[in-house]
């Protein structure tokens, strides 16, 4: 199954396909479904690239390790045979690939063509502006890539977030017409935390108006929605009218599917 000539840039969120109680834990039924969102895109002539969070897979170990700040002088107290920051980031690349081989294992019974592309093997650095080549982006099938921990130049290692391989990814490939963040338990952008009674969905959302909605510190390591939410604005400001923005609910497929097709859903557009 091979896609068509709408370019997409679609982001399955860590919290989405894993469950964030337990460690290395997969949301199966959220993997099956995302799974079969991205064969009917790519049957209605989608092209895409897809990234995908770590969730419980990730940042869970990562904030114990601190693998954010790089290598440090502190003593750390072992866990699960993990002995030092180093067998930790082993760790977390080696859980990495588990959670996509759950998720390609589910492209391939539906016959999804795709081709793999672990960033510590290719990237370096961490931010926006980290190293590494895209020309993957030009195979013929989808690409795939994830947050992952990779080497760095000046600490040693870090956390290279999926947001900001979407970044890179939907400025540089050319001519994205649609650019999703499928989120794990909200409509988009909210006006406060969504379990709060008086939150609503902010239909669109730019940089000035700021967050009622703070991210999950306990667990994310990488920034939560309004890393997201800067992300996802310099890509809009970035590519301008020719690209699409949108937060939605990853749990509802058809606004995923309808967000990716270019057409109006529910959840939050990006400007």
């Amino acid at each position: 199954m091979e896609g068509g000539h709408r370019k997409v840039v679609l982001k399955l969120g860590g919290g989405l396909l894993t469950n964030k109680k337990g460690l290395c834990s997969p949301n199966i039924e959220a993997i099956q479904q995302s799974a079969k969102t991205i064969s009917e895109l790519i049957l209605n002539g989608c092209k895409i690239a897809l990234v995908h969070g770590a969730g419980s897979f990730g940042h869970a170990r990562a904030k114990t390790w601190k693998l954010s700040e790089g290598r440090l002088d502190e003593i750390f107290h072992p866990e699960e045979n993990i002995r030092s920051q180093s067998e930790a980031v082993n760790q977390v690349r080696m859980d990495m690939k588990k959670l996509n081989h759950i998720l390609t294992s589910e492209l391939d019974s539906l016959g999804v063509q795709y081709k793999v592309f672990h960033p510590h093997e290719w990237a370096q650095g961490f931010g926006p502006n980290f190293e590494g080549e895209l020309e993957f982006l030009d195979s013929d099938v989808m690409s795939i890539v994830h947050g992952d921990v990779v080497d760095d130049e000046k600490q040693g290692f870090g956390i290279l977030s999926g947001d900001d391989l979407m970044y890179r990814i939907a400025t540089e490939w050319g001519d994205v017409r649609s650019c999703v963040f499928a989120l794990a338990d909200c409509d988009g952008i909210m006006s406060h935390p969504p379990e709060n009674p008086n939150s609503r969905l902010i239909p669109e959302w730019n940089p000035k108006m700021g967050f009622g909605s703070e991210h999950d510190e306990d667990h994310d390591v990488t920034g939560g929605i309004a890393y997201k939410a800067i992300r996802a604005s310099e890509i809009s400001q970035t590519n301008g009218n020719k690209t699409d923005v949108w937060f939605v609910d990853g749990r509802r497929s058809e606004r995923v599917f309808d967000a990716c097709m270019g057409d109006l859903t529910v959840g939050t557009k990006i400007l």
